[in-house]
């Protein structure tokens, strides 16, 4: 049952930093600085990409966990790997949309600072924070 819990939660993970990515993707898409879109920036566009790079890294371990439940096989390893990742990812995640939108990030009429704020639980749902 704790494995099916970890990929449960780990895949709610990866939807909170997607929604988080695929948010401040579209504000630094539409968001302009010195005449120019912030995506347009190195900086931004570095973190972006890393961010969409982890996301699909991590969903694919979760994917993995998931098939190795559905087969019927030991999940523990594949289970705590996709935990602890989608744990560290939701937080590098949100704190970098939070980044993106810059003093935005912080007020509550964008949700990234929600997201971040319900990051944070995801290490501890399953009752030890390896934090």
């Amino acid at each position: 049952m704790l494995n099916v819990t970890r990929v449960a939660l780990a895949g709610m993970a990866i939807g909170v930093s997607r929604a988080a990515f695929e948010y401040a993707l579209a504000y630094a898409k539409d968001r302009v600085q010195f005449g120019v879109p912030i995506a347009t920036k190195q900086a931004v566009a570095f973190m972006l990409a890393e961010m969409a790079t982890e996301i699909e890294a991590t969903r694919l371990l979760v994917w993995e966990a998931a098939w190795t439940l559905d087969k019927g096989l030991d999940a523990t390893h594949a289970a705590a790997l996709a935990k602890t990742a989608a744990d560290d990812l939701t937080m590098m995640v949100t704190d970098r949309g939070v980044q993106i939108l810059g003093g935005h990030g912080y007020i509550r009429e964008h949700p990234v600072e929600l997201w971040m704020r319900n990051g944070r639980g995801f290490p501890m749902f399953t009752g030890l924070a390896m934090v």
